[in-house]
């Protein structure tokens, strides 16, 4: 995110999860203990998540890359198991890289 802050991009993460005062507290202190530094909320649709987007509801994380409102890519990390954690790494950095391209 730091590299990309004179061209005006910016990231942020929305949970799909109940929007609730428990669980707004529960991504406080995550955010807190693991010191993210971008933002973090509960989508106000909660685990469904704004239908316009059609998520995969088994997708366990989709990113969106857009601009000016208009989505310029759709990425879904579905096949890095979480022990896995060279495949997730991998993963993360081609999506990096496609979404990098996409915003071109």
């Amino acid at each position: 995110m730091a590299d990309h802050k004179g061209d005006k991009r910016a990231g942020f993460i929305v949970l799909l999860i109940d929007n609730d005062a428990g669980n707004r507290e529960k991504v406080a202190a995550f955010a807190k203990e693991h010191a993210i530094s971008i933002p973090m909320t509960i989508a106000l649709e909660g685990s469904r998540g704004p239908r316009a987007y059609r998520l995969h509801a088994d997708v366990p994380i989709t990113v969106l890359a857009y601009e000016r409102k208009t989505v310029k890519a759709n990425f879904a990390l579905v096949a890095a198991a979480p022990s896995d954690e060279a495949a997730q790494a991998k993963e993360v950095a081609d999506i990096l890289a496609a979404a990098d391209k996409a915003l071109e």
